[in-house]
């Protein structure tokens, strides 16, 4: 796939590829474009299609050389591949008979301007073309443009082609020639702005497409972010056309250079960034495993509470003994140290010795509570129990008989709210059983000693089920459906299998290794990952139903970022924090042998107060920055983890709560150098339970160089609205109903796509339930 079939030069950096993209060839329209990543070390570009070939089931791309990752794909020849091609994406151009019609297309901007102007012309307009450049090299695609057109005005800079003179002098050209109903202006920016000023004095609505900075090109990140008519839009899922009178240009410029001293030293190196990185894989160690670490005993003897070995342990240490137990500390990196190292996870993890005697401490209570407590019912007693007598690899297929992603929970669930929160040890006023560290001690003794193997699954019975997203709930239902005997089908819009557990958590928090092993182990399984597919775009929930897909599970997140919507908001190195996460975390930003750029911040403000601020807060202060975490409430009603708070504390984070961003101020060259906060003070509870933040009138300004926004997010809108009769909730939440199924009879929804916005482990718990209840229904 994503094979290079014909590619062609235009001029000395402009070139045209054929790319095979048989998906993306039979959904595109006109306006439509993809976002390409030319090899694993390649940032996320995003191109428009110039045209489709259904039938060769290829996409033609226009590219001119410009930057380090548009260099290196036009350094590729037929043959090579991409790896990476994701859409199409963006809404398509709105086409309709307005009557007569102006399409000016500047430099490559013309490729893009090309299936527009055919598709206005098979809708009925009187169709007119310029087609600018700054000399006769830079004008493209003239023959086709012609083709499609009632009449074609060829400018040029140097009048070395055409009429001499820039895009504008054609359009007038025209307006003044007859009536013009609707403008059409694709180039560079600055071209699109003259256009726009032209043509409003003429009171003719002018639509232009804009190609701004994007990571994933699915409303995500909100690096794309705009000012359109006052309101911030995002290019990727709002347009990527736009009235031009609407757009504020000035911002534009500025936000398109954000990274152009970044790219400008990339480029500087471009030779280092043509071999690929040494990826370190993780082999396991063997573990030496003694007699008691038996794989082969059965679910039901691992799990019976009644069986000799359960009684023989509850016999051995008397309830007393047991709760005199200190509960255990988790070794952690020295916080001078790991707040320096990006990689190394804080968190060490429990060994041998420490893992058995905190699993002494569980009573084995005969009506266990932390099961009420936890979201997927894992059984807690039973894996605690099965560490105590030493069978580490039982205690892991325990786990993996209700949990499909054992390693992650044991790292990022918040035990400490859920299964912990109802152990029988707080009640006489001890701590909790250490429930999280054991579950990931198990997995992790699992995966280090070579013995993994798969849950007991049923027979195959050849039902196909598609799951929309590949974060926790997903896995976690795609998880269920495989040991239950289904086809099971995962569809991930980016170039990897995780979602958030890929690009939202950071290295030194859950380890990429740690995720790949668990979606290796849904590979053994069963379950079927593509990536780069995005349903409702690349293929459709008919085309699934069309395929024989007899069940469809929605986990597609809630990817949309929030921002505050205050003065000075979209000023450069201003950033959410999805965007700001996800180039370091899934693009490797901070690497310098990768093309992704990024701003590395010296005074950080971090807003927010959850795991996510914790999160990125924590990255910053590791890329070498002075941050500090604004929240605007105190730290005792911060819904971060208390673990999450305490690390970020040890490690240096700036804490300034009871504090607000009111504006921000950005410097001649559109970059933010300093926040202004209201004072805040605490008023009466609010419908969280925790007290409402009021303003006291008070305000500070901080300085700062870059300012990461982790208020939350939406869910993102791209599935819901594409699927036809499904009803929404609030901001565009899939209505559910117990069984977690939405209005349409065949689809299932869960995790933060239903909930707006939850835990790993509640995203899962979701999956299994939804899991549980297709089953049912599909099984009849």
């Amino acid at each position: 796939m994503n094979k290079i079939i014909c590619k062609k030069q235009f001029s000395e950096k402009v070139f045209s590829f054929d790319i095979e993209a048989p998906l993306i060839a039979k959904s595109r329209k006109a306006g439509n474009f993809v976002i390409i990543r030319v090899d694993n070390n390649s940032e996320r570009m995003p191109l428009t299609i110039a045209d489709s070939n259904i039938e060769n089931g290829t996409i033609k791309l226009v590219v001119q050389k410009v930057g380090l990752s548009s260099t290196k794909l036009c350094n590729l020849n037929e043959g090579d591949s991409i790896a990476d091609v994701v859409g199409p994406l963006g809404n398509p151009t709105h086409i309709e008979n307005f009557g007569t019609v102006i399409c000016a297309g500047g430099g490559v901007g013309v490729a893009p301007m090309l299936p527009i102007i055919r598709a206005l012309k098979k809708a009925g307009n009187r169709v007119l073309s310029v087609l600018a450049g700054r000399n006769r090299d830079l004008i493209i695609m003239e023959d086709e443009v012609r083709a499609s057109s009632d009449e074609t005005i060829i400018m040029t800079d140097d009048g070395s082609y055409g009429e001499k003179g820039v895009v504008t002098v054609g359009i007038e050209k025209l307006i003044k020639q007859e009536n013009i109903d609707k403008v059409f202006a694709i180039g560079p920016p600055i071209m699109m702005k003259f256009c726009c000023m032209l043509t409003q004095k003429y009171n003719i609505s002018t639509d232009v497409s804009l190609n701004t900075i994007m990571v994933d090109g699915t409303g995500m990140c909100g690096a794309c972010r705009l000012t359109i008519g006052g309101k911030t839009k995002f290019v990727c899922i709002d347009g990527p056309e736009f009235d031009g009178a609407l757009v504020d240009w000035d911002e534009m410029f500025k936000r398109m250079g954000t990274f152009k001293n970044a790219e400008k030293e990339e480029m500087e190196h471009y030779a280092e960034h043509l071999s690929s990185t040494n990826e370190s894989v993780c082999e396991p160690c063997k573990t030496n495993n003694d007699i008691h670490n038996d794989v082969t005993e059965s679910i039901e003897s691992l799990t019976d509470r009644n069986s000799n070995w359960r009684l023989e342990l509850r016999k051995g240490m008397k309830p007393k003994e047991r709760t005199s137990i200190e509960r255990v500390m988790m070794p952690e990196l020295d916080a001078e140290y790991r707040a320096k190292t990006r990689l190394e996870e804080v968190n060490i993890g429990l060994t041998k010795e420490m893992a058995v005697l905190e699993s002494h401490r569980c009573l084995d209570c005969a009506k266990p509570s932390c099961v009420e407590g936890c979201p997927v019912s894992i059984n807690i007693p039973s894996f605690i129990k099965n560490i105590e007598r030493e069978n580490f690899l039982g205690a892991a297929k325990v786990l993996k008989s209700t949990s499909a992603l054992p390693a992650v929970c044991g790292r990022v669930c918040p035990q400490e709210k859920q299964c912990e929160s109802k152990c029988v040890h707080l009640k006489m006023g001890e701590k909790a059983v250490a429930i999280g560290y054991l579950e990931r001690f198990a997995a992790d003794y699992e995966r280090e000693s070579g013995m993994a193997t798969v849950p007991e699954m049923d027979p195959l019975n050849g039902i196909k089920v598609a799951v929309v997203g590949s974060g926790p709930s997903g896995l976690s239902f795609a998880g269920d459906m495989a040991k239950m005997g289904f086809d099971v089908y995962v569809f991930e819009a980016l170039h990897e299998i995780g979602g958030v557990l890929k690009y939202g958590i950071p290295e030194f928090r859950l380890p990429n290794k740690i995720v790949d092993v668990e979606i290796e182990n849904l590979k053994k399984m069963g379950v079927h990952f593509q990536t780069d597919c995005i349903i409702g775009k690349t293929i459709s929930v008919k085309d699934l139903e069309d395929k024989n897909f007899k069940g469809i599970f929605v986990g597609s997140g809630a990817g949309l970022p929030n921002f505050m919507d205050i003065p000075g908001e979209n000023a450069l190195n201003i950033m959410s924090s999805n965007e700001y996460l996800t180039r370091i975390n899934l693009m490797d930003a901070a690497n310098p042998r990768t093309d992704t750029p990024i701003n590395i911040g010296k005074h950080v403000i971090v807003v927010g107060g959850g795991n996510t601020a914790m999160d990125s807060c924590r990255t910053a202060k590791r890329l070498g920055a002075d941050v500090t975490l604004v929240y605007r409430r105190s730290e005792a009603e911060m819904p971060a983890r208390l673990e999450e708070v305490k690390h970020a504390k040890e490690e240096g984070i700036n804490f300034l709560t009871l504090h607000n961003p009111k504006e921000y101020i950005a410097d001649e060259n559109g970059a933010v150098k300093a926040a202004t906060l209201d004072v805040m003070k605490l008023g009466e509870p609010d419908q969280s339970g925790r007290c409402r933040p009021e303003t006291t009138g008070q305000t500070i300004t901080l300085e700062c160089d870059q300012v990461i926004v982790a208020v939350g997010v939406s869910p993102n809108p791209l599935v819901p609205k594409s699927i036809e009769g499904l009803e929404l909730g609030r901001k565009n939440t899939i209505v559910v109903d117990d069984n977690m199924k939405s209005s349409r009879n065949n689809i299932y929804a869960g995790g933060d796509i239903v909930r707006g916005g939850a835990t790993v482990i509640l995203a899962m718990g979701d999956g299994r339930r939804a899991a549980a209840n297709m089953a049912k229904e599909l099984k009849g």
